[in-house]
């Protein structure tokens, strides 16, 4: 192990975007930061375009071989929050360091697990880092209610629509399948038949004729709400052809989606 180390660097798309720190900056202050303390470099382990809230990342599940193998002596991060965000992990890591010998350290935070006090201030950062991602998740719900409320569609567009200025527009061409298909099912044509004069599998085909959207509703963890987007088929039709596929009894109902 000697008094190598390991460096471990991550980025998010979303992150580099909007704070600049880039895997090549934090490799570059990570590697200086090494060479000022006279440490070898054992490896580089980078992981780009990956959360903090979740360990199920590739570099960072290496690393954790690499530190049973006792390959390091210490391990080099930019930032803590580089490293995790999630309090329990951070905990859980730092432990998993120590029982192997491993120090953690960071560039920017005066952090040296080595000591009392350096472990301490190590889960003070965490309990921040932790923090911040709630208040990051609080905000997406915010944006998400705010986009629901204003009846924004927040999917991929289904058949007969189109993503037109963020909102969802009709695809003429497509919107009149959507209606043949109901028009067909609430006459009693066969399922198969509609199906293939569709052009779609018979999963498909459930997933159509069960889909809200095209009474101009949006469906969002089980509720419904009020969309902006033009309906395809009006909610009597909707309705009816919905309790026509509650009285049916097919083989291939196994193939549709609860």
């Amino acid at each position: 192990m000697g008094d190598r180390c390991a460096i471990y660097i991550r980025v998010s798309t979303e992150e580099q975007a909007r704070e600049g720190i880039s895997i090549e900056a934090q490799k570059d202050r990570c590697v200086k930061y090494c060479e000022a303390k006279g440490w070898p470099v054992f490896r580089v382990y980078e992981d780009a375009g990956f959360s903090a809230g979740s360990t199920k990342r590739p570099a960072f599940r290496q690393l954790l071989e690499d530190v049973r193998k006792r390959e390091f002596a210490t391990l080099l991060v930019y930032k803590v929050d580089r490293f995790s965000r999630n309090l329990k992990d951070l905990i859980t890591v730092l432990e998993e360091l120590k029982s192997h010998g491993v120090n953690f350290t960071s560039v920017t935070e005066p952090i040296d697990t080595t000591s009392a006090m350096g472990e301490a201030f190590f889960q003070i950062i965490g309990v921040f880092a932790q923090l911040e991602r709630g208040m990051v998740k609080e905000r997406v719900k915010m944006a998400f209610d705010k986009k629901l409320q204003d009846g924004e569609y927040l999917n991929r567009a289904p058949l007969g629509y189109r993503y037109r200025n963020g909102a969802l527009a009709v695809h003429e061409e497509e919107a009149e399948r959507v209606r043949d298909i109901f028009a067909m099912w609430a006459a009693g044509v066969h399922y198969r038949e509609i199906a293939e004069k569709a052009s779609v599998p018979v999963s498909t085909l459930y997933t159509i004729v069960r889909n809200p959207t095209y009474v101009g509703k949006i469906q969002y963890r089980g509720k419904l709400y009020q969309g902006v987007h033009q309906a395809l088929v009006d909610e009597e039709l909707f309705e009816r052809v919905n309790a026509l596929i509650g009285c049916e009894s097919h083989p291939d109902d196994a193939e549709s989606p609860d």
